[in-house]
């Protein structure tokens, strides 16, 4: 799968979050910045932006609109983005345990090395995503539409996909541990080894009882 990567200018202004919060956007900036800072701002506009070392926990970004975004080493906790609309962006060892990204459009985005346990992902469309080396425990699913995503060796444990449409969905190399909503995940691709593994599970969700006598 190729995903488009952000295309960043090669000169970028230095901004602060405070000049963030002052004008609601950040055109073509650089923001190093580890001053802890709860950020509530409304139909923001990213463009063009590096981002490194941010401590933004519970900040609350609904309709935030990003486009050509990296996001390095940053704390984005239990950080709001209903409603966002994410293009051609990566998050790079970024902490985004419950990360509300609820009836977002998350397109041509890559999350390599985050943490996104209990991240809400409900009702999102998701086109050429790739999850790399993160970890999706209850991580949430629920409704969500998953086009062309990977999995690429991550822990998915309790994670939730019920009532999910998916296409091209890849989880080779993950590992899969007690997963919700395995009937929704038709047509998803997984190796030999993980099958083995899940087999329980599936017979469950399909109600088949399993006897050995």
């Amino acid at each position: 799968m190729k995903v488009a990567r952000p295309i960043l200018p090669s000169i970028l202004d230095d901004y602060t979050f405070a000049d963030f919060e002052r004008e609601s956007s950040l055109d073509t900036a650089h923001v190093i910045d580890q001053t802890p800072i709860k950020l509530d701002i409304a139909a923001a506009d990213i463009n063009g932006v590096l981002i490194e070392k941010a401590q933004l926990g519970r900040s609350q970004l609904p309709r935030l609109n990003a486009r050509d975004a990296e996001v390095r080493k940053s704390d984005l906790s239990s950080v709001g983005m209903t409603n966002a609309s994410v293009n051609r962006a990566v998050f790079t060892d970024c902490r985004m345990s419950g990360c509300d990204f609820s009836q977002a459009q998350l397109h041509d985005v890559i999350f390599k090395g985050c943490k996104l346990d209990m991240a809400n992902f409900r009702f999102a469309d998701l086109r050429r995503v790739m999850f790399i080396d993160c970890q999706l425990t209850e991580t949430d699913f629920l409704g969500c539409a998953l086009y062309d995503v990977t999995f690429e060796s991550c822990q998915l444990d309790r994670t939730v996909f019920e009532k999910a449409t998916c296409k091209k969905v890849d989880l080779r190399t993950s590992e899969l541990i007690d997963i919700s909503g395995w009937a929704s995940l038709r047509g998803a691709i997984i190796d030999g080894a993980q099958l083995t593994l899940i087999a329980p599970y599936l017979a469950s969700s399909l109600g088949l009882t399993i006897r050995n006598e």
